[in-house]
């Protein structure tokens, strides 16, 4: 059986893991080495079975211990040229990491990784459908201003999905932050607002999803009952039930998440 968790999510640091028939991938190392090494063991995960780490992007929330972690693990990072360049440029990774840009389906770890451009303020950054060993489709879709075709596309199928939730618009709008970061954040290349993302949950569902995760949920911007209410209602509405048609998970932002078994 193939194994989901969210380790951490949300603006302060994003990071997952993927298991899959003895085998796991890391998706993002934005929380400290320390704090991933320790949700990793409180979820069973042995490091012995894990075989690379993806990057989505280089934004530090997704990267902060990714250079502290290649030290300790010397296992290989794949993400876009962009990326990777970013990551080096910047010497967020080890100079001798083994750096591997993914542009097409790959296997990795005994599961088939299709990157897929997301529309976000970074140099090239991706989500990720995997397909596990087991023949289970997984989708993770983060840091996105809108939803595109090409994502669209990628997740339709996945039987589960991970997908950004970041705002709250009423609470973005009356909020503290500057109104360059409030335009930053509801741009089509910022952040996927709780409606936007209740409305691609529900096209997901229809078209098969059965398990869905809200990640990078603000702290200042949303709540997770707010994020839930809006997708629960927005689902009620086209008469899709909770446990009947689908299950609604919402990542913590500070501790590692029950495990999705899938």
């Amino acid at each position: 059986m193939s194994k989901f968790c969210a380790l951490y999510s949300g603006s302060s640091g994003n990071s997952m893991v993927v298991s899959s028939g003895g085998a796991s991938l890391l998706v993002d190392a934005g929380v400290s080495c320390k704090a991933i090494l320790t949700a990793l063991q409180e979820r069973e995960v042995e490091l012995s079975g894990l075989q690379g780490i993806l990057v989505t992007h280089e934004h530090i929330d997704h990267v902060r211990g990714l250079k502290v972690l290649l030290k300790k693990l010397h296992i290989p990072v794949y993400a876009s040229a962009g990326t990777l360049n970013s990551l080096y440029q910047s010497q967020l990774v080890p100079a001798d990491a083994e750096l591997r840009v993914i542009a097409q389906p790959t296997e990795i770890a005994g599961m088939e990784v299709t990157p897929f451009a997301t529309p976000h303020d970074a140099a090239g950054p991706l989500g990720f459908a995997i397909t596990t060993s087991e023949g289970e489709k997984l989708g993770i879709a983060t840091d996105l201003g809108h939803i595109t075709q090409e994502v669209d596309q990628a997740l339709c199928g996945c039987g589960t999905v991970v997908l950004e939730a970041n705002y709250d618009e009423y609470s973005l709008r009356v909020g503290p932050y500057p109104q360059y970061l409030k335009q930053r954040i509801s741009s089509n290349f910022g952040h996927l607002s709780n409606t936007n993302s209740a409305a691609e949950c529900l096209r997901l569902v229809q078209k098969g999803a059965r398990q869905i995760v809200l990640c990078h949920l603000s702290q200042e911007n949303n709540t997770p009952s707010l994020a839930a209410e809006a997708i629960t209602a927005r689902l009620q509405q086209a008469g899709c039930l909770a446990d009947r048609d689908y299950r609604l998970q919402v990542a913590s932002r500070s501790k590692p998440s029950p495990v999705i078994r899938f």
